[in-house]
């Protein structure tokens, strides 16, 4: 498997990411939820009725001392309204109600009943608490905000996530690379002791020089077990991360990707926090926190103010025996009804309420701020010890390839002097040994650089760009 093939099975089958990409779904539901204050909203309603009641002596002259007064009625009403906004309730609505009661008038004609109808139309619009667009769609505003956030904490934990597989894939390739190095010791082993034998049977090395070249094998064959018990565990970890079970033989993973290459660029601690600020995603989820705090705040302080509403409303009505022209525009619009007025509603004494609400939203608020200063000083940190890290770790690099190529020399060197017979083969073992251990540690400090260089792109929110 590649390194990029493992970062995009990482991005599809993590499970953690996954799980914040469901949490990043879910707020996006928030948004539909807050729009729906601003959906229109019809209203339909059919009712029937029956009231009695005894009359007053005053209603008792009007309604011909019947004594109890009956009504039954069917009654209509369908209306629309919304919320502007502006913060303006507007309803529109339409009635009919067909009534008959025991008060009759001789001339009705029978069997009918009297229709009454109307149209109205009415707004409310608040002057000081809920007036105004900031305040009636700050739950809105609130709902894209906290869908920003989860989506900055979503590619957060991309990165996060990711980081930990590259470093993980890296663990194997070293792992591999040691498995190799201890089959290589082995193979130089088994050839020393091929030599060792021969030149013993022929009388040319003690026997003890043998057993201690079948001691080195050993121990070379007691390393391999090691490494490849690295190996299979690091190869768990990828497991873990892509959510495969090593009981699944399709889910072997072997790395076939080189340590990447030692570079002796110079990276400049200001530019890199320059980027570090404008990509990091916790640092701008940061940022839009304090926005939301902010929008929260100028909410709360807006609820502390009285309530003042003007509210308006005019309609027309008719009354006809017959239903069709109860309707009838022209039977209505001479019988108008309007009002308009202002409605003031105020707490007696402070308003607790809202100065509690304010209160804490000033402390988020600045809890929020304070949140993003020290997390641009961790940034500066963080950034400034992955820098550190990264040089020194290729001045190791520098130095032990030098070590690995001075090995070389003395190993080529002791070859010559035993092929002279001016050495012995523990020292040619102990040589061959030396270089491949340099190697490996050579090795070692190059993946270190790797990880150094992810810690740091991590750091500046930079480090997917190479995989998408």
């Amino acid at each position: 498997m590649s390194l990029k093939q493992l970062v995009e099975r990482v991005l599809e089958n993590n499970k953690v990411i996954r799980s914040k990409r469901a949490e990043k779904d879910i707020a996006a539901t928030g948004i539909e939820r807050a729009s729906a204050a601003f959906q229109p909203l019809a209203s339909i309603s059919a009712m029937r009725g029956l009231s009695r009641q005894k009359n007053t002596f005053e209603e008792e002259l009007i309604r011909q001392n019947l004594g109890i007064y009956e009504r039954e009625s069917n009654d209509y009403a369908v209306g629309i309204s919304q919320l502007l906004s502006s913060g303006a309730k507007v309803e529109a609505k339409a009635s009919l109600s067909s009534f008959l009661t025991n008060n009759r008038d001789p001339k009705r004609p029978p069997g009918v009943n009297d229709n009454r109808s109307g149209l109205s139309l009415s707004i409310t619009q608040p002057l000081a608490r809920d007036a105004g667009q900031a305040v009636t769609e700050a739950r809105l505003d609130v709902a894209r905000l906290d869908t920003q956030v989860a989506e900055h904490a979503s590619r957060d934990t991309e990165i996060s996530v990711v980081a930990e597989a590259i470093i993980a894939y890296y663990d194997l390739v070293l792992a591999q690379q040691r498995v190799a190095s201890a089959h290589e010791k082995i193979r130089s082993g088994e050839r020393l002791l091929s030599e060792a034998q021969a030149m013993f049977r022929q009388g040319r090395l003690p026997k003890a020089e043998v057993w201690e070249v079948e001691n080195a094998l050993a121990r070379f064959q007691s390393a391999l077990s090691e490494a490849r018990q690295g190996e299979r565990e690091r190869m768990n970890r990828l497991r873990t991360q892509l959510m495969a079970a090593g009981t699944d033989s399709a889910a072997a993973i072997s790395a076939t990707d080189p340590l990447p290459e030692v570079s002796e660029r110079e990276i400049r601690l200001d530019d890199s926090l320059g980027v570090a600020l404008q990509r990091r995603e916790d640092f701008l989820m940061r940022k839009v926190q304090i926005e939301r705090e902010g929008i929260q705040l100028a909410y709360a302080q807006n609820q502390a103010l009285p309530r003042i509403d003007l509210i308006a409303s005019y309609g027309v009505n008719g009354l006809d025996y017959s239903r069709r022209q109860a309707l009838r525009m022209s039977q209505m619009q001479d019988y108008p009804t309007w009002s308009l007025g202002l409605q003031v509603s105020v707490p007696l004494g402070e308003n607790l309420q809202a100065k509690a609400d304010m209160a804490a939203a000033a402390l988020r608020r600045e809890d929020a701020l304070l949140g993003l200063k020290s997390l641009e000083v961790q940034i500066a940190n963080d950034i400034d010890t992955t820098l550190g890290l990264r040089t020194s770790v290729a001045q190791r690099w520098a130095l032990w390839k030098q070590i690995h190529g001075r090995e070389l020399q003395q190993l080529e060197l002791e070859r010559r002097k035993f092929t002279a017979g001016r050495s012995d083969t523990r020292e040619v073992l102990l040589r061959e040994e030396r270089v491949i251990n340099a190697r490996l540690a050579e090795q070692e400090q190059q993946m270190a650089f790797g990880r150094a260089e992810v810690l740091l792109l991590a750091a500046q929110g930079t480090l997917l760009d190479g995989f998408r």
